[in-house]
This record gives structure tokens, sequence and C-alpha cells, in this order.
């Protein structure tokens, strides 16, 4: 589903002074020279349960646009916005959801903006919940990832709760969702009429997969600086999706049966390889599952860690989490986030 998107489109100068009016704005200023470096315009628009909608009014210029005029920012989550979370029962259609964000903005402000067609994408997160059965399976999965990387990436872990990597073009998110909700939003729904204790049934057992795409990707994904939201579909959102979280299970094809079981490993590796390397292959595996690719990575040589490696990736086995050899294998979650039924 989709969840926070920021669109820009170009104004003129009365709506930009409108909006400009009822912001609180935020500038710096060089004391000794007296220059105004920038000047910030921010509104906040509360929706239920206090989930917000940002509004930034400003020079054109600050989104290259070839005008010199003024231009309009709008973010937030319009599935927060109308219903307080965002774990499931959300939107897919990104035309309306801009549309509606637009008509928001239009009313509170009492200012006709641009129709939707005139908006370009800056920003669009894309987020897929998956149930695990329970929160222990959930916890389980997230650490199990503790030892996955991301190329050219640093990765933030925080044990049974997140997998995190931020990036220039996207940033990634694998967690916990219920201790996510008490974390950022449980202060909201007090002394509300919200059901809390219906919604943490509801959450238990779910993980979130989120990745948020960022203009540079979208740039090189659409091959120009300024992408239209009519120019865009979720289908092709989503593969994005798919695409970024494959380079953390080190996956870039189109089979996505990936292989978690060592007894199945095995049989694999000697069906496809001579002995000596699926024996060498098998090691390796079971090397990974217990001391992580980052450990197993500075032990052996690098000729033998990127064939063997290679030998796995080939026939999609999968690597990406590791296990306390002293609890044994039980401890590994078998999920599959490529093929697994979305949460609606």
């Amino acid at each position: 589903m989709i969840d926070t998107i920021k669109i820009y489109c170009e104004i003129d100068k009365d709506t930009c002074d409108r909006i400009d009016n009822c912001s609180i704005v935020k500038s710096a200023l060089n004391k000794e020279s007296g220059e105004l470096l920038y000047s910030i315009s921010n509104a906040h628009l509360e929706g239920s349960y206090s989930s917000s909608i940002s509004v930034r009014v400003g020079c054109s210029s600050k989104y290259r646009l070839p005008s010199t005029g003024y231009c309009i920012e709008i973010e937030g989550s319009y599935h927060k916005f109308v219903r307080g979370y965002n774990s499931h029962n959300g939107f897919y259609d990104l035309q309306f959801i801009c549309c509606e964000l637009i008509d928001i903005v239009s009313n509170y402000f009492g200012t006709n903006l641009p129709e939707y067609d005139n908006w370009y994408l800056q920003r669009c997160d894309i987020s897929l919940c998956f149930y695990l059965g329970s929160q222990e399976k959930v916890c389980q999965y997230i650490n199990n990832l503790s030892n996955c990387n991301y190329p050219k990436r640093k990765v933030k872990f925080y044990s049974d709760e997140c997998f995190y990597v931020a990036g220039t073009s996207s940033t990634l998110k694998i967690y916990n969702k219920l201790l996510e909700f008490k974390k950022h939003d449980l202060k909201k729904f007090l002394n509300t009429d919200f059901n809390l204790i219906k919604y943490f049934d509801e959450c238990k057992g779910l993980i979130r997969f989120e990745c948020e795409i960022k203009k540079k990707l979208l740039r090189r994904l659409y091959n120009k600086e300024h992408i239209f939201i009519t120019d865009v579909c979720y289908e092709e959102l989503r593969e994005i999706w798919r695409y970024e979280f494959m380079k953390v299970y080190k996956f870039i094809n189109n089979n996505l049966s990936i292989i978690e079981d060592k007894n199945e490993v095995l049989e694999r590796l000697k069906e496809y390889y001579t002995p000596t390397k699926a024996l060498n292959a098998y090691s390796f595996f079971l090397a990974c599952k217990t001391d992580g690719l980052e450990n197993v990575k500075r032990r052996v040589p690098k000729s033998s860690y990127y064939d063997n490696l290679k030998r796995l990736k080939d026939l999609n086995i999968d690597v990406s989490q590791k296990y306390d050899i002293i609890e044994h294998e039980n401890l590994i979650v078998q999920f599959n986030p490529f093929t697994a039924i979305e949460v609606y």
C-alpha cells in the first residue's frame, strides 16, 4: 500500500501569500551582512487522532523548476490522516490519494490549488505488512537479520524492533509493527474513543516492510527531472519495493523461491555441483547461518567467499538470517516476503 507521499506544484503569488500568512516561518539570517539565507513557511493540518499533513510554500527554484515563481509542497500519509494508523486497510491509488490531499489543503486554506495533473511526485513510501503468527516470531525474525547488509550502505539494527537502511535514493525498514505503534503513535490515541485493545490484537504478529522511494530513484526510473503523478502507477512502485528488498536478501532475479532448510540446501547443492564444490558451499552456508555473512567474509579468502556466495545465490539459497548455534536452527523463521500474502 501507499503510505507517506510528497508532492509539489507551481502556484501563483496570491496563493503562496495566503498559505504563507497561516504558516510558521523558519528563517536563517546572517547577522553580519543582514542577508536572509533561507525562509521556510510550514503549516500542519491535523487529521484523525493528530495525524498531520505538512504544507510548505516557497520559491520554485528549490525544485529546479524553470520558472522564477512560487511552489507548494504537500507531505504526509493520507492513510494516517483519515484512519490514524497505517498497518492495514490502506490505499493503493496514487492519483486518488493526491487528489484527496490537494482538496484537503485547498479547503483548509480557502484557496483553489492547481488540478492534480499539474503536480509532481517527490517521494512515495510503499509499505507491506505480513502476518508471522505471533509477536515472538516477529522479534525472532528481526533479530535473525542482525548481520544482514546492503551494498554501500550502513545498516542500523534495533533488537526485537527494527532493521533500518538509509540511503540517498531509498530508505528501507523492516520493523515490528506493534512495538513501533506503541513507541511512536500510542500517545495520540490516549483519551480518545479509539479501541486500542482491539487494535493491539490486530497488530500482534505483524511485520512491516517499508521502502521510502526518493526523488533520486524516481528520476533514474523515469529518466526525467520532474515526474508528474499521472506518469506513475502503483505496480511500478511496488516493483521498486521488491527490487530494493531483494538486495538485502541477496537475490536479484525472477526466481523468488528461497531455500532455507539445511537438508534441502545440501541436496540442492549436490544436484548442481561436484561433490567437492557442493560440500564447500554447504560448509560456507552453515558458517553464514551461525556467524553471519560479515564475520565469514573477514575470515575466509576473498575468492573463496565470493565463489561460494555466488553458488548459493545462483540456487536461491538464503543466507540472510543467522541463529545462535547453542539455541540451534529452530530459531530460523521460515518466511519469504516476496511470496507471502500482504495483510490488507
